[in-house]
Parts: structure tokens; sequence; C-alpha cells
């Protein structure tokens, strides 16, 4: 074997000073993992915020000037229809306007469930874990929150007499919610001149 003096090297063995041909290689699984990892962070980027409340279109709801976020929570409809509750009818608005006892019992009977179900939930070893492990993380909260099952948001139609909204109010409160909010539209702070 021939021993040779180093230095620049043709591809093909020889020791030639000739230009090397440029061949680029795209890198595709490189630009796939970017893109992938791009689209994720959008995804949780976008979908803790401006979560919407769903509105029903038989419900024109009263504007108010100061308003805040509402989060997910369960959801009485107080319409011309009558009363639901997360989407199921529960009465009709006369059966509530004929409630002389401020107590709407197929309400609370709905409402009860819900709570039921979410304390089952909440007192489940998966929970127990989750909030082991956050407690861990975080360290012990100072504040007790009030739990997304005992929360409750009215969305009541302008048409509708304050006395039966009151009854709705009672009879939640009744079931055990702890939390009540009404779905308002943001009035805009136009102030014309005459």
């Amino acid at each position: 074997m021939a021993i040779r003096v180093p230095g620049v090297r043709h591809r093909r063995g020889g020791a030639k000073s000739a230009k090397r041909s440029a061949v680029a290689v795209l890198q595709l699984t490189a630009m796939v993992d970017m893109f992938t990892v791009m689209v994720v962070f959008l995804l949780q980027n976008y979908a803790t915020t401006n979560q919407v409340l769903p509105i029903s279109d038989k419900v024109s709801l009263p504007s108010a000037m100061e308003v805040r976020e509402l989060k997910p929570s369960n959801v009485v409809v107080i319409s011309e229809d009558g009363v639901s509750f997360n989407n199921q009818i529960v009465a009709s608005i006369e059966d509530l306007k004929a409630a002389e006892d401020w107590f709407l019992p197929s309400l609370e009977k709905s409402i009860r469930e819900v709570i039921r179900v979410g304390n089952e939930k909440k007192n489940s070893l998966g929970q127990k874990i989750r909030e082991a492990v956050n407690e861990a993380k975080t360290g012990p909260q100072q504040e007790e929150e009030i739990d997304d099952f005992l929360k409750l948001t009215i969305q009541a139609d302008k048409t509708v007499d304050f006395l039966s909204v009151k009854k709705i109010m009672y009879t939640v409160t009744e079931a055990g919610v702890q939390e009540i909010n009404f779905a308002v539209l943001k009035k805009s702070e136009d102030k014309t001149v005459n």
C-alpha cells in the first residue's frame, strides 16, 4: 500500500483539485418533527383560551356594562319554551310561573344527579392521585376552590319576569349549587351626544 501525502482529495480517490459537485439533501424527518411541535403548541395554546358558552337561539340575553369571562359550568336556560338544564327540558314556563312554593322538583332532581356524579368522580382513586401529584408539584393550596360541578350559569331571556328567575335561583341553591353566574352580553361603551 502506498503512502500518500495529506491534502485535498477528489471523491474518486485522486489528488485532483477539481471542484466538488454540490448535492443538497433535504432532511424531511427534521422538518416534519418541527411542524409537529408547532402544531401541538398552537393547539394547546388555542384550546385553553376564549372558551365560548353556547347560547340558545331562542334566548335574547340582557346586556351589562361590567362583565367577566364565564368558565364552563352547568347551564340553566329560561326562555318562552320552558326551563332546560344542560339542554334537557325540565319544566314548562307555565309550571315555573304556577309554582307557589318557589321550588321546581324536576330541576332540583336533575341538579342533584349532576352533583352526585361529580362527587363520585372527585372522590375516585384516580382523582385523589392526581390531586396528590399536583399538591406535591405546587405545594398545598391556601384557598379551596369551588368544584366545577357546583357552579351554574343561568341564561334568562329578557322577557322572563324576575320572580321566575328568583324561583330558579332558589331551586338551584336548595339543590346544592354554590356559585351562580348570569350570562349577559357586554354593552358597548359608545356614548352618543344629542
